[in-house]
């Protein structure tokens, strides 16, 4: 973005005496009436009685102090409202289906005035803006400061006033707002007043702009530099703690196995396999920003574990990183012996934008799937699969996922991605239906759980999606167990519980809506009357 797009167009404001007064409007708002420094004020400001003039560019350029003063900051002006303040305001699983709703840092300017400030308040002064024309020399104006400084400069109270302050700079000759007669005053056109404090600010301009590398960051949505593990686990005292989880993980216990892979990766932090058991067990547990970390680091310590490489993708999809996906599909064709001559080697896709990697990504799968028509690459349907979710071509999607399954039935991930492209592409039976079968193949499957729920949602039967989310809650919080010393802990996923509570409010049960508030699992089973 060029400076010119932040100052071009219309513009306008107040020349420097017209700040000059509001300053002093500001300061008698919440000073103490008949004070000595009103009668100074009044004095001072009666002596201009004509009202401002419209705004005047090359006054304002003329005004300009020649030498850089880095304690001078621009302050925007507001109209009657004496403060602003600025405030930098899923999924295979979050939705329904794909439908990716993830909250991002938005920055929206917002006005927050100050109760106090704000408070009807009367003041004896009577204020009356001074026109730019009637200042006609700067001695003029530094007779007058001078002439105020002299008058109040034993009264303690207006010793630190900003006003003092202000008229002290003047009639030290620091601000020389008298000199803006057309002899003397520097003429610059707006282009290149703009070229001026383009080539001056540059380097603060460069970084202000940069500042959306930082919302599009995996730090800025929510995705840890490293992973957090929880607090009180006792399977860390369990040196079986690798095998304990895999075994929960063949009866469906999903909580509890991630629970005993983070103790794998706390006592073998080297070991590829604890972190990439953790990672994809994270992502059916409906905790994707956990699993992602996890991934990564697995990939770190072994590159050549292709299957994290899809998972990751997937989960950056369900937090909305589409670019981060595209890199991990192309990061699986590079470390895949069978495609990665694919990859071209004079390309950077850290450089394209969103939609020429997307291209990019789909032209390199297509190349796969043609290097060998006549037989069916489950990975390979997979990744195309994901990329058809991101761009919201739903139906190759779908097509891309039954087809990985004519191969690859037994897979539940690859049954509940299908069952959440059929929601997003408005066939809520059929996704029912693929839930269904990746909940036959892993019944602790919470995500797939958690898809049920939403897709009942869209159908409008409320209870039973309320049904499903406590079903699935029940099954996070008994991982609770594996904490016997830390009663506080919650394994449950905070998704799941926002999402029940949005269903009871549906419902019209608000004295229930109140129970998930207070997490209380307990009684929201029985009044729904879940075993």
């Amino acid at each position: 973005m060029s400076l010119n797009k932040l100052v071009g167009g219309d513009c306008g404001g107040n020349n420097a005496l017209v700040q000059l007064s509001k300053i002093v409007s500001r300061d008698a708002a919440i000073s103490q009436q008949h004070s000595q420094a009103d009668r100074f004020v009044n004095e001072f400001m009666t002596q201009n009685p004509q009202t401002s003039q419209t705004f005047n560019m090359n006054a304002l350029l003329g005004n300009l102090p020649k030498t850089e003063n880095k304690n001078t900051a621009l302050v925007p002006q507001t109209t009657q409202v004496p403060g602003i303040s600025s405030q930098v305001s899923r999924q295979w699983g979050a939705g329904p289906s794909t439908s990716y709703i993830h909250s991002q840092p938005i920055l929206r300017p917002f006005f927050m005035p100050q109760q106090s400030l704000l408070a009807p308040q009367t003041s004896n002064i009577q204020l009356k803006y001074i026109s730019e024309s009637e200042v006609a020399t700067n001695t003029d104006v530094k007779a007058k400061a001078q002439e105020y400084v002299n008058a109040v400069k034993d009264d303690d109270e207006l010793a630190y006033n900003q006003f003092m302050s202000f008229m002290k700079r003047i009639s030290a000759g620091e601000l020389n707002l008298g000199e803006t007669t057309e002899g003397t005053q520097k003429k610059l056109s707006k282009d290149e007043f703009l070229t001026e404090m383009e080539e001056k600010y540059k380097e603060d301009w460069d970084r202000l702009s940069n500042i959306t590398d930082y919302w599009s960051s995996e730090t800025a949505n929510g995705i840890p530099k490293e992973y957090t593990f929880s607090e009180g686990n006792i399977m860390l005292e369990n040196k079986s703690a690798l095998e304990i989880g895999k075994e929960k993980l063949k009866m469906g216990d999903i909580p509890g196995a991630s629970l005993c892979f983070e103790a794998a990766c706390q006592q073998q932090p080297d070991s590829a396999e604890a972190w990439f058991l953790l990672g994809t067990t994270q992502a059916e547990n409906e905790q994707d920003p956990l699993a992602i970390t996890a991934l990564k680091k697995s990939l770190e310590i072994d590159p050549r574990q292709l299957e994290a490489y899809i998972t990751l993708a997937a989960s950056y999809t369900n937090e909305n990183l589409p670019k981060f996906a595209f890199i991990s599909l192309l990061d699986w064709l590079r470390a895949s012996p069978k495609y990665n001559d694919l990859m071209p080697q004079d390309v950077d896709p850290k450089k394209m934008d969103l939609k020429e990697l997307e291209n990019h990504v789909k032209s390199l799968y297509m190349k796969a799937v043609q290097l060998q028509p006549t037989q069916i690459d489950p990975d390979v349907q997979n990744a195309l699969g994901v990329v058809f979710n991101i761009s919201q071509e739903y139906d190759k999607a779908v097509d891309c996922f039954k087809t990985a399954l004519m191969v690859a039935a037994d897979n539940a991930k690859l049954w509940n991605r299908l069952g959440a492209t059929l929601a997003n592409s408005d066939r809520s039976e059929e996704a029912v239906d693929a839930y269904h079968e990746a909940l036959n193949l892993e019944p602790g499957f919470i995500r797939a759980r958690y898809n049920v729920g939403i897709t009942c949602m869209n159908l409008g039967a409320h209870r039973q999606a309320a049904e499903h989310f406590l079903v699935a809650l029940n099954q996070q919080y008994k991982a609770k167990n594996m904490f016997p010393e830390a009663t506080s802990t919650d394994t449950s996923s905070s998704t799941i519980w926002t999402t029940l509570r949005m269903v009871c409010s549906f419902m019209g049960e608000h004295d229930v809506a109140k129970l998930v508030d207070e997490r209380n699992l307990f009684e929201l089973k029985k009044f729904f009357e879940i075993e």
